[in-house]
């Protein structure tokens, strides 16, 4: 069993309250440190300048966050310096707010470490108007936020050279935790009782799929810019190794072997299902407890319980298989406790040390410059960009909006009752998302968060008239910002009202800004509401053919990739690997684009329905995919081959090239497969072939029938 850790260690090994403590310290030096030093007015801007910079905090290694440093400061000095000098001139200066903001938003097209750079200084564009004007030079302000920008920088690398592997590890971590997840949905699915919910099940599995592999992914993204630092070590090859585990867990946990609607025909009055039940609830303890070990460092320690419980879900299966001999389920079930014991043992692997891991790096060493971030010149800069530059592209029009927003704001912020229209621009830029459905969610979230705080602001200026006691209240209310900002939006931007409302108490406009706060902040929530609606909504763009032609084929890819490997042998190149990730890439793009169609504006209850039965079927489609691709080794025999290969014909002529599926050439080849099963000489590996070839057969005309019902929908 695994060793309760000390409340120091969970403390240490959680990034959450490491990052907590240096927000803690950062604002304490912005605030109480400048007021006893006797440098008060320093106290709005250098603080702004550190949050703002907090907000581009982006994980990387050293080189790179000196890097980011440079490029943050530059761009923190340059913007807030332009604003200065535009002040006099309103429309120039609400003209190059709009137009600079949007294309610091298409700057995102050239990475996620960019992205976060052009918000932050979006951000810090908004910071400026706070205290325009009320410097005797240009280059005050700037100069201040770029003090703040330095203090919290360098305080980010001091708490990174104390633990640079901190963040490889929370990733590893999260992938584990949401694997754990993944398997307590699937256990559900084994539910004797369970006998209308199997579509539901099915989809939250296809949703937690998808952030499975969104983890996956980053984990990957923060092992590769390690490994373009320097050699790996000791440690990058353990965490490339855990990276390979899960990776290798989820193609097992992604595996399909049997229609889950008939579990209840079979198994319903036996212990079969429920020890199957059991077992997958092992694993994914196991997997919780892979993620606290990576955490805390320390060994992972199997639970002998879960030995146990396969051996006697072996007898089972066992008794079973002697009571019902010609039962067709009978291999089915040998498939999962394959799948189960494979699970089992790749799990147990990590309390030994391997003799396989140094050329487990490999394959993703091999990746890195595939999967660089950084632009290598100034027409692969504008490669990038081009690849936006038009209407199809959401991060486009997102620009779009925002530029728009800047400028309805600006002007909004002209009429006598918006006093403090800086506050139109703020709540516009961190409520107007990417999508309709982000930006809807946050609409509610801020209004409720802002209106809260302000109702609490009141007795907190009241009750703490200190300027001391505030600065504190101040810090206070700045962690929580931080801590809450990625769990609740809505306490967040509570905390966040508050902590402004002090700060402000410092010119002495704590209680006037009160009101217009509450007023700028519907203002800014309704231009925001009004971009993602009017201005190329995202209904107009969904393109449901294309999210389908792209998912349909990046599965065919990977079965063809998986069928390629049976011929020639186990390998896990590069090529597989991409491959792998694609379809399930796509599938979180289906995903996401179908989960939107309920929050439009009028939703076509018909259309929502047939897309969600349609990922629903995808879905299982992959997962039957991945339990070829999981046992995958070199095959000899020319029938099973040829039989694979009619398949991938099949496959492709139903779903890429329009044709309608084959009723008869569909029964003849289950037919076959059989057949096939039902000669002795077949082993149980040969079983799960053949099982799983006949799964994707037998699904394929619902599938066909949903894809072309779907784009008659579209059509209308």
């Amino acid at each position: 069993m695994q060793s309760k850790p000390s409340l120091l260690q969970q403390l240490l090994s959680n990034s959450l309250w490491v990052y907590c403590i240096q927000i803690f310290i950062v604002l304490s030096g912005t605030t109480l440190g400048l007021f006893f030093l006797g440098h008060e007015p320093l106290i709005i801007p250098v603080t702004l300048g550190a949050i703002a910079t907090a907000l581009t905090d982006f994980d990387d290694r050293l080189s790179i966050r000196l890097r980011n440093l440079v490029y943050v400061c530059i761009l923190f000095f340059g913007v807030s310096s332009i604003l200065e000098l535009l002040h006099p001139y309103q429309l120039l200066s609400i003209l190059y707010l709009s137009c600079s903001s949007a294309l610091f938003i298409l700057m995102g097209a050239l990475g996620q470490r960019y992205a976060t750079i052009s918000f932050g200084t979006i951000l810090l564009s908004i910071y400026t108007l706070f205290g325009i004007g009320e410097y005797n030079h240009w280059y005050t302000q700037p100069s201040y936020f770029v003090l703040g920008a330095l203090y919290y920088g360098l305080s980010a690398i001091i708490f990174y050279l104390l633990k640079p592997t901190q963040a490889i590890q929370d990733n590893l971590a999260q992938s584990f935790e949401e694997l754990a997840k993944l398997f307590r949905i699937k256990a559900k699915l084994f539910d004797p009782d369970n006998t209308v919910k199997v579509e539901q099940l099915l989809y939250q599995l296809s949703l937690q799929n998808s952030q499975v592999v969104q983890s996956l992914n980053l984990s990957k993204r923060t092992l590769l810019t390690r490994l373009k630092a320097s050699r790996a070590n000791k440690k990058t090859i353990e965490s490339l190794e855990l990276y390979f585990l899960a990776q290798d867990i989820h193609e097992q946990a992604t595996s399909n072997y049997l229609h889950y609607q008939q579990i209840q025909q079979q198994f319903s009055r036996t212990d079969v299902i429920f020890r199957i039940q059991k077992n997958i609830h092992f694993l994914a303890t196991a997997c919780e407890h892979v993620a606290t070990s990576i955490l805390q460092q320390h060994e992972y320690i199997p639970d002998p319980e879960h030995e146990y419980a396969l051996t006697q879900l072996q007898y089972s299966i066992n008794d079973w298989t002697k009571a019902h001999p010609n039962n067709i389920e009978v291999k089915n079930l040998q498939l999962i406790l394959k799948n189960l014991t494979t699970l089992f043992e790749q799990l147990n692997r990590l309390n030994k040390h391997a003799p396989f891991i140094e050329n487990s790096s490999r394959p993703l060493l091999a990746e890195i410059n595939l999967l660089d971030d950084d632009i290598q010149n100034l027409t692969d800069l504008w490669l990038k960009i081009k690849q936006q530059l038009n209407p199809q592209s959401a991060l486009f029009r997102h620009a779009v909006r925002i530029g728009f927003v800047f400028a309805a704001g600006s002007l909004l912020s002209l009429l006598p009752f918006a006093k403090h229209g800086y506050w139109i621009l703020l709540t516009s830029l961190f409520v107007c998302q990417i999508s309709y459905f982000a930006t809807k969610s946050r609409l509610k979230l801020r209004t409720l968060g802002t209106i809260l705080g302000v109702i609490i602001g009141v007795p907190v200026l009241y009750l703490v008239p200190s300027v001391e006691g505030q600065l504190i209240l101040t810090i206070i209310f700045g962690v929580c910002f931080f801590y809450l900002r990625s769990k609740k939006y809505a306490m967040a931007t509570l905390m966040a009202t508050l902590m402004v409302m002090l700060i402000f108490n410092l010119k002495g406009a704590g209680y006037s800004i009160m009101l217009p706060r509450v007023i700028d902040t519907l203002l800014g929530c309704f231009v925001a509401w009004f971009a993602v609606s009017f201005i190329w909504p995202d209904w107009n763009f969904r393109n449901i053919s294309r999210n389908i032609q792209r998912n349909l084929t990046s599965n065919l890819e990977y079965f063809d990739a998986v069928v390629q490997q049976y011929q020639t042998g186990r390998n896990n190149s590069i090529h597989y690997q991409h491959v792998r990730r694609a379809a399930h890439n796509a599938q979180i793009e289906l995903s996401n684009m179908i989960s939107s169609l309920s929050t439009e504006p009028n939703p076509n209850a018909e259309l929502v329905q047939t897309a969600f039965r349609y990922l629903v079927y995808s879905h299982s489609q992959l997962s039957y995919i991945s339990a070829l691709g999981s046992h995958r080794l070199q095959l000899n025999d020319s029938l099973l081959l040829d039989l694979m290969s009619s398949c991938q014909s099949i496959l492709k002529q139903s779903l890429l090239e329009q044709h309608h599926p084959n009723s008869d050439l569909l029964t003849q080849k289950l037919k076959e497969i059989e057949e096939l099963g039902q000669k002795n000489e077949h082993t149980e590996y040969l079983a799960l072939i053949l099982k799983q070839l006949s799964l994707l057969l037998e699904t394929l005309p619902e599938l066909a029938r949903l894809k072309n019902q779907l784009l008659q929908l579209e059509i209308r």
